[in-house]
């Protein structure tokens, strides 16, 4: 009886050996073939810039920005060393990204952030390719890990936009060229002054003087015009290595082909709490530094334009340590991107 006992449970124990699977090896990360691909889209932000691709491959890195139906609008590349390459791909395997979930969205109980679009990170090589999404993109949604790849890798957007002053100059004078005004008569153009504002991404102001062969602004070839030389002056706002505004003699928008209305539109935000205003955590994110800590409006300033292309005067604050309210002024084709965004009319 005992002997059959023996017999029987040695031939479970081999069955059961048998019908158990292998664990399943995760694939190695290859230095040599592989590809990350750090894609953002959705968010609202200006139109040149509604999709975001940055790509790291053997030796660049290629940051590209298209618009809403992926014509690009514009391009930088920047050659990768291989010390930083290693350390990025060791990233990804100390992180485990290999394993992580596919998607991440927000847990029961957390905050739903609003207007910042979808973050999806792949990476591609020759045996496997694996995309990790997280919508909406926010760090508060990732796993520490994923936290630390996407933060690496803005780290790259960010060299990527660094731009010398040289490369502000040309791309902006390419961008003054193939505008309306100058394209249509332009000439002389010249370089007044050069501005490097104190902040990281670098930001640059610079002034230009030109001469037109006729009155007028934009393409005026179905205008009944007078032949007269025209002298102007043109005012190039730019971040990371885009044109932001074109004011030619402070009455004309060059980017939206309008004259500048005088009479601006005052707008509020009331009772937000202080430290989580939307500036505040763009600040907090590292989307921006300052070389000095900057007041309260000059980041507020520096928030709407950067992100939304929008120019914002006329700042007020009052408030206590807990909630603030905030009065502003923008102009008129500004309001309803603004009220979008919880602004109110006064």
């Amino acid at each position: 009886m005992n002997k059959a006992l023996l017999i029987l449970t040695l031939a479970l124990s081999l069955i059961v050996a048998g019908c158990t699977e292998k664990p399943i090896e995760t694939p190695n990360i290859s230095e040599e073939t592989t590809t990350i691909t750090h894609l953002t889209y959705g968010g609202f932000v200006m139109t040149n810039m509604a999709i975001q691709e940055l790509v790291i491959n053997d030796t660049s890195v290629v940051l590209s920005y298209y618009g809403p139906s992926h014509e690009l609008t514009q391009r930088f590349i920047k050659p990768l060393n291989a010390s930083t390459r290693s350390n990025l791909l060791q990233l990804f395997s100390d992180s485990a990204f290999l394993e992580m979930n596919d998607t991440y969205v927000p847990q029961e109980g957390q905050p739903i952030v609003t207007d910042v679009g979808t973050l999806e990170i792949n990476l591609q090589q020759t045996d496997l390719n694996k995309t990790v999404k997280v919508e909406p993109y926010s760090q508060d949604y990732m796993p520490e890990g994923l936290q630390k790849i996407d933060q690496a890798l803005l780290d790259l957007k960010q060299y990527a936009l660094t731009i010398s002053s040289t490369e502000a100059e040309n791309i902006a004078e390419e961008w003054i060229k193939n505008a309306p005004t100058y394209k249509y008569d332009g000439s002389n153009l010249t370089l007044i002054n050069h501005v490097t504002m104190e902040s990281f991404p670098e930001q640059h102001s610079l002034t230009y003087s030109f001469i037109s062969s006729h009155a007028g602004y934009g393409n005026r070839s179905d205008q009944m015009t007078a032949e007269v030389i025209t002298n102007h002056t043109l005012n190039i706002n730019m971040y990371q290595g885009l044109v932001t505004s074109a004011i030619i003699d402070d009455v004309w928008d060059e980017m939206n082909q309008q004259t500048i209305e005088s009479e601006r539109t005052t707008l509020e935000y009331k009772n937000i709490l202080c430290n989580e205003t939307p500036w505040a955590k763009w600040y907090g994110e590292g989307n921006i530094q300052f070389f000095k800590e900057p007041t309260e409006s000059e980041l507020i300033v520096a928030y709407y334009s950067n992100v939304y292309g929008i120019e914002v005067t006329d700042i007020t604050v009052d408030g206590n340590t807990e909630q603030c309210s905030y009065t502003l002024k923008v102009m008129p084709d500004a309001v309803q991107a603004m009220k979008d965004m919880g602004w109110q009319n006064t």
